[in-house]
């Protein structure tokens, strides 16, 4: 006896609403198809999966009925994401997320290096924070997604490449009275007016990392969602920020960027990632190709 998919999906319902009623309504067919269905289930493995109720209107899960569903849910999921994989592996559009402050970054170089910008058509790009494109690509709503982090990042669902690394640096105007510096200990910087990347951004977190060494006394009294608003504000010595180097490539006139102690250092990682199950298409393979020249 083989296995039926639809058998599977009718039990896996029928472990969800334990009801062969409203089963039978959810897929639009009859009770006994979803009866016969659970039966030859039961004959293939060789066990009940239900206790009887003879109405047939409750129905609760045996030992072994409880293990086939969370399995059954994996299976489903999986069969799923590799439908949309396929689906996707023959399209010549992609969809990656793209955090704002990369997404400057990659595209001023981009533009500046590659002679050809004919991929450029197939890419749509997905604006938002890390945490937010990193929910998106594991629900199979973006193909991949570009990452910020502040170290290396793991996930069992997902291949991760990390691209390469930018350090963050103290940004003041040259005006300040430590522009001068050739380097600034974190609590040095304590009565300070930051203004800060937004909450959502890897910048405020590598901040609160700092700050929680020194009880949150650091003042961030401004956060903003455009690198370029900040740079102007600080230009204007309204206060200091702390931007990693990937945002300071263009319009810094009359700001200096000063590296922190070595025991202060952080580093803004860049990853590419996409599901392991994901089968690139060529374009996005091109492009990717094109992300690993860069620094």
């Amino acid at each position: 006896m083989n296995l039926n998919l639809r058998d599977l999906e009718y039990f896996y319902q029928l472990s969800r609403l334990r009801s062969f009623t409203n089963v039978a309504k959810y897929f639009r067919v009859s009770q006994p198809t979803i009866s016969y269905a659970i039966k030859r289930l039961e004959s293939y493995y060789d066990c009940d999966l239900f206790y009887k109720d003879s109405s047939h209107q409750v129905v609760d899960l045996t030992p072994e009925g409880d293990l086939l569903a969370m399995r059954t849910n994996e299976i489903l999921s999986e069969l799923n994401h590799t439908k949309k994989a396929i689906h996707r592996s023959s399209m010549k559009d992609f969809k990656v997320g793209f955090p704002p402050i990369i997404s400057s970054y990659l595209l001023s170089k981009i533009l500046k290096e590659e002679e050809s910008l004919n991929f450029l058509n197939a890419l749509h790009m997905i604006y938002g924070g890390s945490n937010e494109l990193l929910s998106q690509l594991l629900n199979g709503e973006i193909d991949s997604s570009l990452l910020g982090s502040l170290e290396k990042i793991k996930h069992p669902e997902l291949e991760i490449e990390e691209l390469f690394q930018k350090e963050f640096f103290i940004i003041m105007s040259d005006h300040h009275p430590l522009a001068s510096k050739k380097e600034l200990a974190f609590k040095d910087l304590l009565n300070e007016d930051f203004i800060l990347l937004g909450e959502h951004n890897i910048h405020f977190t590598a901040f609160n990392l700092l700050n929680e060494k020194y009880n949150h006394s650091a003042n961030a009294v401004l956060k903003l969602d455009d690198a370029h608003t900040i740079k102007e504000l600080v230009r204007k010595n309204l206060g200091i920020s702390l931007m990693a180097d990937i945002g300071l490539s263009e319009d810094f006139k009359h700001l200096v960027k000063i590296p922190l102690i070595e025991a202060d250092k952080q580093y803004f990682h860049i990853n590419y990632a996409y599901q392991k199950i994901a089968i690139l298409s060529e374009s996005e393979k091109n492009f990717l190709k094109i992300l690993k020249t860069l620094k």
